[in-house]
């Protein structure tokens, strides 16, 4: 079942500019560059492991907004857990503060 948002397009490019600002976090941050991930690891292995599982949730995050329904339902819910995993695995706090917008516009319109 497909739910259908007034503001479904605002959502759709809010959470792809999310995933996009997320993957350059994650990008800067195993380049070992200044950016503004959250999680800051010790050791190789340890940012090896953050930037799989980040990049696990980016692309997630990518297929939820452009295949809605097919790994994973757009629903306000799922976005905001995204938006919680994204800062927890390094995608960065400006890529889980767009999700989390998107996020939230749902849940105003659920109400």
């Amino acid at each position: 079942m497909t739910k259908h948002y007034r503001n479904g397009q605002l959502m759709k490019l809010l959470v792809v500019l999310g995933a996009v600002v997320g993957l350059v976090t994650l990008i800067l941050g195993i380049a070992k560059l200044e950016n503004y991930a959250y999680v800051k690891p010790l050791g190789t292995l340890n940012e090896i492991l953050v930037f799989i599982i980040g990049l696990v949730i980016v692309v997630l995050t990518f297929l939820v907004a452009l295949k809605p329904n097919d790994p994973l339902p757009f629903h306000w819910l799922v976005l905001i857990i995204l938006a919680i995993l994204l800062v927890v695995f390094g995608a960065g706090i400006w890529s889980c503060v767009l999700v989390l917008i998107a996020g939230i516009i749902g849940l105003v319109e659920d109400l």
